[in-house]
């Protein structure tokens, strides 16, 4: 606690230095004891959980007025749930209750999607970015800023839902999933292709699993990795492969069959497109699944 005090100390002008000290300490310590009375089984706080003090706290620019606010074990919630997987269940469970509430008011959609959206936005990180809770400030209620985050998370997926339109696809995108040829038979014409592999191409997304969609668009637009996906979901690495193999195969078999199938082409009068149609795949789903950013 004390190393903790003094570092954020040393990084303050000397005026609020001499202003917030006392205090400082007293709202560490006390922070620090509801952590382990909270959380019992917590890992104990280490350099890095300092530094995320640190930096939260020196960020505040109003800092002798707000200190009062500052709410250590919150702090520590959230970076506990940015680490771990312990952590992210703890955080889960202490706003269970808010989240069933907020998903409640979107009947419309899938409460499981939402919950796993919501789950990859705060804890899931990138080489670009940090896992979204590490921005809690640390003054005011963790409770209400999760609140604000999802609410936001969830009328994304709305807006995004309505967007959903296999039918906003790009034509050369999509024509390039069967047929590679510019011309495979003169009797069917581009726009009849085109319309076919549309159909298909929807046809056979909407024949996935709900599993399969999810980490199919995860993948695909969120830019997750297998690690980042199997985290999320808490499965092996190689269940979340073996499922984006299956759903990939399904998309080039599917959409393939359903076009020979409604133009009578003959399976080897594809040509190339079978060899186009995996690397033609994610540019479409990216499409089918593109999502509002935020």
């Amino acid at each position: 606690m004390a190393e903790i005090a003094q570092s954020i100390l040393t990084a303050l002008d000397q005026e609020t230095r001499q202003a917030v000290a006392t205090e400082l300490a007293a709202v560490i310590a006390a922070g620090l004891a509801e952590v382990q009375r909270r959380w019992p089984d917590a890992p104990a706080v280490d350099d890095s959980f300092a530094a995320y003090v640190r930096d939260r706290v020196t960020r505040q620019p109003e800092l002798i007025s707000a200190l009062p606010r500052l709410r250590i074990e919150e702090l520590f919630l959230a970076w506990w749930a940015a680490s771990s997987s312990q952590g992210i269940a703890a955080f889960e469970r202490a706003y269970a209750d808010d989240l069933r509430r907020l998903v409640a008011r979107f009947p419309r959609l899938d409460p499981s999607e939402l919950a796993q959206a919501l789950r990859i936005k705060l804890f899931v990180g990138s080489e670009a970015a940090p896992p979204r809770v590490l921005e809690f400030s640390g003054f005011g209620s963790l409770r209400s800023w999760f609140k604000v985050v999802a609410t936001r998370s969830f009328l994304d997926a709305t807006r995004a839902k309505t967007r959903e339109r296999t039918d906003e696809l790009e034509d050369d995108a999509l024509v390039a999933l069967v047929a590679a040829e510019p011309d495979p038979r003169a009797a069917h014409q581009q726009a009849e292709l085109q319309g076919a592999v549309k159909r298909a191409f929807a046809a056979a997304v909407a024949r996935l699993t709900r599993r399969e969609r999810a980490f199919l668009r995860h993948a695909s637009v969120d830019g997750l990795t297998l690690d980042q996906i199997a985290s999320t979901y808490q499965v092996h690495r190689a269940t979340v492969a073996r499922t984006l193999a299956s759903a990939r195969q399904q998309l080039h078999d599917g959409t393939r069959a359903r076009v020979i199938e409604e133009l009578g082409i003959a399976p080897d009068e594809l040509g190339s497109a079978v060899e186009a149609l995996d690397s033609q795949i994610d540019l479409s789903l990216s499409r089918v699944f593109r999502t509002t950013a935020g």
